[in-house]
């Protein structure tokens, strides 16, 4: 039986349109499982970074060894998000009990919410930095810190492209697709537009590194 034409040639658009249904639905199962959702998250930016990049990877054997490789430092990564986003709450939620005046309350709600915008763009730094490069988690926090406040139109322009398809599939779409590709859309879109700011900062011989065809991203 001959199955080599019922298989799409790798690199070509199908190839990597079947890699990114494969890889939401993988990432769709392990998510509702709970745990070893950061670990998937890891492994779906491992996935569509590449692709933003140009390049092809081969889903399972990227998508399952970043997952194992990353697994600590994508929980880490979550835990503070989660933390730090329930600080920014409580804040918000404090401040409506606090009898100060309305200008000064303003003022604190404002900047309450600017730090939580700060914490959710560099979220779009820290995903595809954490597959690309092997940095220590402070640093990775820091150079994502770093990147969000240096290009804010920028990583702006790449939250509104990241989710576009999320509210397109919540508010317009089958919610279906939300499981069949959706999510690797909106993280294929965060890859995009955060590597056109990354590959700005890198130095030449990380560019390089990444490249290597002995590397596996």
């Amino acid at each position: 039986m001959r199955l080599a034409g019922l298989m799409p040639e790798p690199g070509s658009p199908l190839d990597r349109l079947a890699t990114l249904v494969i890889a939401n639905l993988a990432w769709t199962l392990l998510a509702m499982l709970v745990i070893p959702l950061p670990a998937a998250t890891a492994g779906l930016f491992a996935v569509t970074v590449p692709l933003a990049r140009g390049k092809d990877r081969e889903f399972f054997a990227t998508f399952f060894s970043t997952m194992r490789r990353l697994w600590l430092k994508a929980t880490v990564l979550v835990l503070l998000d989660v933390v730090l986003g329930a600080l920014v709450l409580v804040n918000l939620q404090a401040l409506e009990t606090i009898p100060l005046p309305e200008i000064l309350l303003w003022f604190m709600r404002s900047l309450t919410l600017l730090i939580g915008l700060i914490l959710l763009l560099a979220n779009l730094y820290a995903w595809p930095l954490l597959v690309l490069f092997d940095l220590p988690l402070k640093r990775l926090v820091k150079v994502s810190l770093l990147l969000a406040l240096a290009h804010p139109l920028q990583t702006l322009l790449t939250l509104v492209l990241g989710m576009t398809p999320l509210l397109l599939g919540l508010f317009v779409l089958p919610l279906w697709l939300m499981a069949v590709g959706i999510v690797s859309l909106s993280t294929l879109a965060i890859g995009w537009g955060s590597w056109r700011v990354i590959r700005k900062r890198a130095s030449a011989e990380e560019l390089e590194e990444l490249d290597d065809p002995m590397r596996s991203l």
